[in-house]
């Protein structure tokens, strides 16, 4: 059998240790990762092998030549422009012909069983066949889900905590047929996992993923780096040590397991190890200690500490410095004497730290910037002079304005206004326009992106010391996880450009942002070209969201009374404007999601054939939409129709947009906002997180095995139970489930909730076992 390696990748989030070299390349253990995978393939009998590259591929070419050095055949296939993962294989077939093959990635760590794949892969005549590893952490993967015989259900390709509903995660490796090759267009770019997989499952061809013995650890970063050294150590991988496994010189103290390789200095007094590799040409002065740590050729001073870190080539840690876990200092970096390097710190290529310094925070090269990480709904949290500084921000800046106009605005402070004048600064760099409006929350500068089609649009908000930032598309919805991806991609890849002096972009400033947001809002929510009954309303005290929300109620024609009480129907908006909270006239709370299936209900009266709702929301919508014969969509499960439609209907997520339409409906019919409510089905919600120990994939995967009611809903899972509901999904901070139940009285809900709680308890603790 032959095989294709990819090996085009850059490895930017493995940076400063891959700055001028492949991601294959990387030294591991006294050769280039890539080595050890020819290793593996000569091992299961394969001789003849392509190799697709496409980042510096002299590189790859110069060490390795045609192969016969590591007892295999090389074959080279060069990519101009990117082709994806498929694309660059469909680049391959001439040599490849008509039989199955391999295919590997040449940036993995792994021992897996290719022979005990080929033999699965030969039993079923499959189209393709996967190798599959458990992951518990599987956000950088990409998910497969299988039936109990291994055939191939579906994928999502790097998933949010939402969507992950299994631990099984695509390793890259594949035996694949003529037959999945030939649905690849050519010269086009195109991957497996996002593209062909889905496609060949569309056309109802057979596909099979397997957990196969051995061992798998994409080298994605510096942390997953020093796990893989760590375990080759140990001999959880089975990787071709040389002889770099020999007894301690004199003096000195090697804890096992360590790696020494040629040329490496070891000063009487020093301690090495446990779980330390010395590269060739490495140094350890006297007294100093290297532990868990890689030297690529680098020195450690007298009575220094090294724990957890990588030095690349040519570093220096001088005389009783100290370097913490997960630091990474690249080539020539230097920390001087007595100096302090924190956990996590990175030192870009000749940066350094003065003698007796303290360095807390990354230091990189111009045009390079710390990453920033948003979650799921488009956010980021960090501390103003830390991860969010004006460096930062330019670079932001320079990012988004490359995608076109950029709107800006800020809440909470001049520590919001300074982070966002920054980014408007990088925008303009790009060549951009900076459009800065006077919106005073982010559902307001969300709309004003939508409003006027702006590709993307900023909102900082600040809060003592820390601040928030929030991405909007031109839809006025948070960006995408793919799209985010990208940025954050372009961000730690430092490829913002700047354009000439004549190019330069412009600022400009927008300013009645909060009437035209509330007049759009009444316009958009009225149900009728009646005029409406006369309708008293309070919001409550507070500025931002609820100084929006108070004159989009007052444009729609509501007297509104600031402040709060029982008589009238009573609004608040939170979490930036996209959260309304009711209380109705006799001073009782209406939930969130009661709110929503009042919506709904609103939208189905007044025609609307469908709507569209997140995962979680509640069931009980499904019954509005069928009193009225109309159709309810979720998003995630009903994929673009829904998408489509949420986008379209902005009271189902905007607050101010929200209160509007409920007022429409009270003006227009007389009813109170307690009538109306009584109006809906009745029913309850009782919600819980529940921490767990193992795996939160894991255990979503025993709940879908073990419920034949439960159902994957794109992100989450609902089961129906009895007559009830219940929604669990992951939380994406931490190690927990959040579970909804849903029925008919507030009892039961507890005690649907409680059976689950029980029941998740139960599986975690098998599982952690």
């Amino acid at each position: 059998m032959k095989a294709v390696i990819l090996a085009g990748g850059e490895g930017s989030r493995l940076r400063p240790l891959t700055l001028g070299r492949p991601k294959p390349m990387t030294p591991l253990l006294g050769k280039p990762v890539l080595g050890h995978i020819l290793d593996l393939l000569r091992r299961h009998g394969v001789r003849e092998i392509a190799v697709t590259l496409r980042y510096l591929p002299a590189a790859v070419t110069d060490y390795f030549g045609d192969g016969s050095d590591c007892g295999v055949k090389l074959t080279y296939f060069v990519e101009d422009e990117p082709l994806g993962t498929a694309g660059g294989v469909k680049k391959c077939m001439g040599f490849l012909g008509e039989e199955d093959f391999l295919v590997v990635s040449g940036d993995a760590v792994c021992d897996l069983d290719l022979s005990a794949l080929a033999a699965l892969h030969q039993s079923r005549r499959s189209a393709a066949s996967l190798a599959l590893c458990r992951r518990a952490e599987p956000l950088e993967y990409g998910l497969v889900r299988v039936d109990d015989s291994g055939r191939v259900l579906g994928f999502v390709e790097k998933p949010g905590w939402s969507q992950v509903d299994t631990e099984l995660v695509n390793t890259g490796i594949y035996v694949l047929t003529r037959r999945a090759m030939d649905q690849v267009p050519e010269g086009v770019p195109y991957d497996f996992g996002k593209d062909l997989f889905p496609a060949l499952l569309a056309r109802g061809e057979d596909l099979y993923g397997w957990e196969v013995e051995g061992y798998w650890q994409d080298m994605g970063d510096c942390r997953a780096y020093l796990e893989s050294a760590a375990d080759a150590l140990t001999g959880k991988v089975a990787l071709d040590l040389g002889d770099g496994l020999r007894p301690a010189p004199a003096g000195v103290e090697l804890r096992p397991p360590c790696w020494l390789g040629r040329r490496v200095s070891l000063a009487p007094g020093c301690i090495i190890g446990p779980c330390a590799v010395l590269g060739d040409g490495s140094t350890v002065e006297t007294g100093a200690v290297v532990e868990r740590s890689v030297l690529l050729g680098a020195s450690v001073g007298e009575g220094a500490e090294v724990s957890g870190a990588i030095l690349c080539k040519g570093a220096a840690v001088h005389r009783r410095a100290i370097v913490g876990a997960g630091a990474v200092l690249g080539e020539g970096a230097r920390v001087g004497a007595e100096a302090i390097v924190a956990p996590g710190v990175k030192l870009w290529p000749g940066r350094s730290v003065p003698e007796g310094g303290k360095i807390t925070a990354s230091l990189v090269t111009a045009g390079e910037s710390v990453p920033l990480k948003f979650s799921d709904g488009g956010t980021f949290r960090g501390t103003l002079g830390e991860e969010l500084t004006p460096e930062t921000m330019m670079a932001l800046g320079t990012i988004l304005g490359e995608r076109g106009a950029m709107g800006l605005a800020w809440s909470g402070g001049a520590g919001a206004e300074m982070l966002a004048r920054a980014a408007a600064c990088g925008a303009a760099a790009a060549g951009s326009t900076a459009l800065t409006s006077d919106a005073s929350c982010a559902a307001a500068a969300a709309w004003l992106g939508r409003y006027q089609g702006t590709p993307t649009t900023l909102f900082v908000q600040q809060d003592g010391s820390g601040a928030e930032l929030r991405l909007f598309g031109p839809d006025g919805l948070p960006l995408g996880r793919g799209e985010r991806r990208k940025i954050e991609g372009a961000l730690l890849r430092g490829e913002g450009s700047r354009v000439p002096a004549g190019r330069v972009g412009a600022f400009e400033t927008v300013t009645g942002t909060r009437s035209g947001y509330a007049e759009e809002a009444a316009r958009l929510c009225r149900l009728s070209a009646m005029p409406l009954r006369p309708l008293t309303v309070q919001v409550l005290p507070g500025k931002g969201p609820n100084d929006a929300l108070a004159s989009a109620l007052t444009s729609l024609g509501c007297r509104v009374s600031r402040g709060e009480g029982r008589g009238h129907a009573t609004f608040s908006a939170d979490l930036g404007g996209f959260r309304l909270s009711a209380w109705d006239e006799e001073g009782h709370a209406v939930a969130p999601e009661r709110l929503l299936v009042l919506l709904t209900l609103v939208e189905f009266a007044d025609g609307g054939g469908r709507a569209a709702l997140p995962a979680w929301a509640p069931a009980a919508a499904e019954r509005v939409a069928e009193s009225y014969g109309g159709r309810l969509l979720r998003l995630g499960r009903d994929g673009e129709e829904a998408e489509t439609v949420w986008k379209t209907l902005p009271w189902l997520w905007d607050a101010a947009f929200a209160a509007c339409r409920i007022c429409a409906r009270m003006g227009l019919t007389g009813e109170t906002l307690a009538e109306l409510d009584r109006s809906a089905p009745r029913f309850a919600t009782v919600r819980r997180e529940i921490p767990l120990r193992s795996g939160r994939g894991r255990v979503m995967d025993r709940l879908l095995s073990a419920d034949p009611a439960a159902r994957p809903q794109g992100e989450g899972v609902r089961a129906r139970a009895g007559s009830g509901w219940v929604y669990l999904a992951p939380l994406s901070r931490r190690s927990a489930l959040r579970v909804i139940a849903e029925a008919a009285d507030a009892e039961t809900a507890e005690e649907l909730c409680s059976f689950y709680q029980e029941r998740i308890r139960r599986m975690d603790e098998k599982e952690e076992k």
